[in-house]
């Protein structure tokens, strides 16, 4: 059996304990020891501790917890903001950096992380990024059925993402809602998409433009308050949240606040809210595929269309979620009747064809249980799969959100992405 390596997971939200800390501790066993917590929060490390039934080493200075949790491997599941600093860290003392999506909000970031690597590459630290997309059942047949040709050879894509007023409504009301901590949806929530469209045109993005706004949320309510907790709107607010009813977030959340200051249920039509819920993006990859992509956080229903355009016929995916799982109360009657996923393959010389997707178990629809197992269920030094996303691909999705920000802020002028790794 393979030597068990030490991992510690730096953020314990909901995701750090769930997706990673959880199964590193319960699941992943043979290859795989939980050796410590790192969060600035030290109630949050003690719920997560609670939740998790264990007594994790939990430590609040990260230089502390490399020298004496002696980790093979850090989990970053922190602020996206603060993504760039820790992996630096933790490539700095030769270790192995796993961070969640997004690689980090900004093109600087990323030219300080791939310069971190270049510089600290005799102690033989890596880094890598859980882009899940990949391994949705879904997401992985496409790619399955492109590399088999089976539309020819791919010349454009529409991507339709719609987020609707519950789950969309949930980074309005958390620490998402300033650019400055996650960059904006188009970085936070766009770079699953971002990745998964370099994963399957297998090409760099070229040249882009992009417009969006905020047309729903913050400045536009109609009035708004500090957080849902409390609120003298609550009883006509279509966008209320008893969050605290859920004991996950009443021990991770409202009992460290005192901590921190974090308010996990904060009003969606807050005037400080200055990430975008709206928007385009239009680009092209070196190998002339267009993308044309839309992102809408306020939709009616959530779900995704992608559609593959090829010389030999069209690929189409189509996806209508129920997001009952996430805060609110908003619900759309009848939705059942069209839930559920399709996947068409148009022809002109044969035809409509319906096929079938793959079923999977798990978060995400299946996807984080095969990331968990590529990255925890064998052994450390295991080749990598086609799925893992290594640090120069999670850069590209980094950049096509970070270059959609910047042609927004500049009037939708055009951008060259490539060109934002050179600037100093």
């Amino acid at each position: 059996m393979a030597e068990r390596k030490r991992y510690v997971v730096a953020g314990t939200g909901g995701r750090g304990i769930y997706m990673f800390a959880k199964p590193l501790l319960k699941e992943f066993t043979a290859y795989c020891e939980l050796a410590g917590l790192f969060d600035i929060n030290p109630l949050r490390m003690k719920a997560a501790n609670e939740l998790l039934g264990a007594d994790v080493p939990m430590y609040t200075d990260f230089q502390e917890m490399l020298e004496k949790a002696r980790p093979d491997c850090v989990v970053i599941a922190s602020r996206d903001s603060t993504h760039a600093e820790l992996i630096v860290k933790t490539l700095a003392a030769g270790k192995r950096a796993l961070s969640e999506k997004p690689l980090c909000t900004t093109a600087q970031q990323c030219r300080d992380i791939l310069a971190a690597r270049k510089k600290y590459a005799r102690k033989g630290g890596e880094c890598f990024v859980t882009h899940n997309a990949r391994y949705g059942p879904d997401i992985a047949e496409l790619k399955r059925l492109l590399k088999a040709g089976v539309i020819g050879e791919v010349r454009s894509v529409v991507f339709q993402e719609t987020l609707d007023r519950r789950h969309g409504a949930d980074y309005f009301r958390r620490w998402h809602r300033r650019q400055e901590n996650s960059g904006g949806l188009l970085l936070q929530k766009s770079s699953h998409h971002f990745d998964a469209l370099n994963w399957l045109i297998g090409s760099l993005p070229d040249t882009l433009t992009a417009q969006g706004s905020l047309q729903f949320y913050g400045k536009n309510g109609p009035f708004r308050g500090k957080r849902c907790a409390g609120c003298p709107h609550a009883k006509k607010c279509d966008f209320y949240a008893d969050l605290w009813q859920d004991d996950t977030n009443r021990r991770i959340y409202k009992d460290a606040e005192s901590s921190d200051g974090y308010i996990r249920d904060g009003c969606v039509y807050d005037k400080e809210i200055n990430i975008l819920d709206n928007a385009g993006v239009l680009y092209t990859y070196r190998n002339g595929v267009q993308v044309s992509y839309s992102l809408n956080a306020y939709a009616s229903c959530e779900g995704w269309l992608i559609q593959f355009e090829g010389t030999r016929g069209r690929l189409e995916l189509k996806e209508v979620w129920n997001t009952k799982w996430a805060p609110g109360t908003i619900l759309i009657h009848g939705l059942e009747q069209v839930m559920g996923q399709s996947l068409v393959l148009y022809s002109p010389k044969e035809g409509m064809q319906k096929l079938a997707i793959p079923e999977k178990a798990g978060g995400h629809g299946g996807a984080d249980a095969g990331l968990q197992q590529d990255f925890f269920g064998r052994p450390f030094d295991a080749p990598l799969t086609e799925q893992q996303a290594p640090l120069e691909q999670a850069v590209q999705a980094v950049l096509i959100g970070h270059a959609a920000n910047v042609s927004i802020a500049h009037g939708s002028k055009p951008v060259k992405v490539q060109e934002l790794l050179k600037k100093g």
